[in-house]
């Protein structure tokens, strides 16, 4: 069926049904009309914004704009915009755009009812960063910690500020900056209290009416700040940076303390001056490593403080490197350590995290580098030995990403009782990957369940595929398989160290089938130790 576009005719007409009526196309060409949202207890007059191409939601302004502070008034801005959903929560139906937008109108009528009701104050603390400030200062500090803080600003809007200026320079020069020479005094105090605007004078102006506001929310916290910030006066400091760490959201005040006193008369006491100091009020911006490593698991845990050790930076492993600093592997006092003795080949371009900036260098090395790109700072350690003379040092977590069986089992033999070790490998040509945590003692390690007598039943197909080698002469012999399937046998890998971080109580071998033509014989399982096992049996 050939898709047909909507007749703007039939649009108007379907919205003249509901009581709006064609006013003119505005700047950016979007039709306006003029109506009303339809309440219990009254209509309110509005206009409605359609786009001309009829593949975007309408926006709805209130006219008049109700009565009272409409900054105060949760998802109402103070030009009237209603915001009666959040753009990227809700599939725009461009197929059926007159439905889509009477269906936007019942919507608006919904929340603008439940606003005016009083049923969604609560959104206010939610919406608390949209009437804040538009100077932003980044936040690289790791110890959620009040006190003082080494503060910077690149001039006009932006600051930052960290705890450990090494690691701030670092991500900085990654973004092309530098840690600025200008510094600024600053310091962090810690609230229970979530920021709600005042029904008052919004937003604050002056230190005053920063600190009025801060009183209603929480008295203790106000009088800190009003402490710290005379403090401050007295030692003459120039320009203050205050950041309030409340639950869910940091923000803060820039204030310059050089500013002569206003008005005439009697000599007017430090208080009085400071109150009168007008603030720039700061949005924050969190860069530091474990909010970026939290933030898109929120309530999870991450790697960050551990130790982890991945051997095997190949197909497998670059990829898994990625995925395990974005888990905070190597941040917030961890480490991760990479090894693998191999060069990046030109063989090795086609399926491999690494690209040709990497060729002939040691895969451990490139992936170090690479990584302190994706996560500037990262406590990363390069060794390109053989790993079976290697001192790994003290771990949380070891990785095995060769996909050699035989390495494998060494590994295991070596390593299985003292640290959980996860095995990650493609299984033949890349018709599966697959995935086993050993970090409990009674369960199986990968050769339990590669070697009989326990082989045929942990086996992923009835028939198993045939690994077909490539290549050219014993030393150029290869199995081929493309690189999706690296990427899932790693994504399989990093699925199973959050499990094991969340201390879920879930599947220790796991499968994922790529051929989906086979007949699959095996279900994700925790099986049991074979006692004749040489690699982990006691």
């Amino acid at each position: 069926m050939k898709f047909a576009k909507v007749p703007i005719p039939d649009l108007t007409a379907a919205l003249h049904q509901r009581g709006f009526s064609y006013l003119k196309r505005d700047e950016r060409g979007w039709m306006r009309f003029a109506g009303e949202l339809r309440l219990k207890a009254k209509n309110y007059p509005c206009e409605l914004a359609v786009s001309p191409g009829l593949d975007e939601f309408p926006r709805v302004w209130l006219t008049p704009v109700p009565p009272g502070r409409p900054e105060l008034q949760p998802h109402l801005s103070a030009n009237g915009y209603l915001c009666y959903l959040a753009l990227g929560s809700v599939i725009f139906d461009f197929f059926h755009p007159i439905r889509q937008t009477i269906a936007c109108l019942d919507r608006a009528e919904r929340v603008l009812e439940d606003i005016l009701a009083g049923k969604m104050v609560e959104d206010l603390a939610e919406e608390f960063h949209i009437t804040w400030g538009r100077d932003w200062c980044m936040l690289d500090v790791d110890e959620r910690r009040p006190g003082s803080l080494d503060a910077y600003t690149f001039g006009g809007r932006t600051s930052i500020v960290t705890d450990d200026k090494a690691r701030t320079h670092a991500k900085l020069e990654a973004i092309g900056l530098g840690l600025p020479k200008v510094e600024l005094s600053a310091f962090r105090v810690r609230t229970k209290a979530r920021p709600i605007p005042l029904q008052e004078s919004w937003p604050p102006k002056t230190v005053q009416a920063f600190l009025k506001w801060q009183n209603t929310l929480d008295p203790r916290c106000s009088k800190k700040i009003e402490q710290r910030l005379m403090e401050m006066f007295r030692v003459k400091a120039t320009r203050v940076l205050v950041l309030i760490d409340s639950p869910q959201v940091q923000y803060g005040i820039n204030v310059d303390l050089k500013r002569d006193p206003a008005g005439t008369g009697n000599k007017p006491s430090l208080r009085e001056i400071l109150y009168r100091l007008p603030l720039h009020r700061i949005s924050v911006c969190r860069i530091d490593d474990r909010y970026l490593a939290e933030r898109n698991l929120p309530g999870s845990k991450t790697l960050a403080g551990l130790k982890v050790g991945l051997v095997g930076c190949g197909t497998i492993g670059g990829y898994l490197a990625e995925m395990l600093a974005k888990a905070g592997a190597g941040t917030v006092g961890g480490k991760l350590t990479l090894v693998d003795m191999g060069s990046l080949e030109p063989g090795n371009l086609g399926r491999h995290r690494l690209g040709f900036n990497a060729l002939i260098k040691k895969k451990a090395e490139a992936m170090c580098d690479e990584l302190r790109g994706v996560a500037p700072g990262i406590d990363a350690m390069a060794i390109i030995d053989d790993v079976k003379a290697a001192n790994l040092g003290q771990l949380d977590l070891l990785i095995d990403a060769t996909g050699e069986q035989g390495l494998t089992d060494w590994l295991t033999w070596k390593y299985a009782d003292k640290v959980p070790f996860l095995s990650a490998w493609v299984e033949g040509s890349g018709a599966a990957v697959r995935a086993l945590l050993k970090a409990k003692p009674e369960h199986a390690c990968a050769r339990c369940v590669s070697q009989p007598p326990l082989s045929d039943q942990y086996r992923v197909f009835d028939v198993p595929p045939e690994v077909i080698m490539k290549g050219h002469g014993c030393e150029g012999l290869y199995v081929p398989f493309p690189a999706a399937a690296s990427v899932q046998a790693a994504a399989l890998a990093m699925e199973m160290v959050q499990a094991w971080l969340d201390g879920a109580d879930s599947a220790s071998f796991r499968t994922r089938v790529l051929d989906q033509s086979r007949e699959v014989h095996f279900k994700d399982c925790s099986p049991q130790r074979y006692e004749g096992c040489p690699a982990c049996a006691t």
